[in-house]
């Protein structure tokens, strides 16, 4: 995984989490917009047609966060799986040498 301006340079598991941050506040104020237009619409007369909005509006925002959650944690774990991978790779291409164990000498 690479940051988005310097390829070179891996990125943070910190940056998924603010850019998962900075969309929720997003859809927070687009979720004020969707209840400010119901509401405009319940004054001109159609309460039907403000629920519907509000219903739909609310609901498709709530899904597109938890849906962006799900894939920020989704992300974070196959960034960890990765470095366990990695670790693993280094162990089974660098073995360590093992000493024999000390005999027992113990006297019969």
């Amino acid at each position: 995984m690479r940051d988005i301006f310097d390829q070179d340079r891996p990125m943070t598991l910190g940056a998924v989490k603010l850019a998962t941050a900075i969309l929720g506040i997003g859809l927070v104020v687009s979720g004020l917009l969707v209840l400010l237009s119901s509401l405009l619409t319940l004054f001109n007369g159609h309460p039907l047609m403000a629920l519907t909005k509000l219903v739909i509006g609310v609901s498709v925002l709530a899904f597109l966060f938890i849906t962006v959650r799900l894939l920020g944690e989704i992300l974070a774990a196959l960034h960890r799986l990765n470095d366990r991978i990695v670790i693993l790779g280094d162990d089974i291409r660098n073995p360590r040498r093992v000493t024999a164990a000390p005999a027992d000498t113990a006297g019969d």
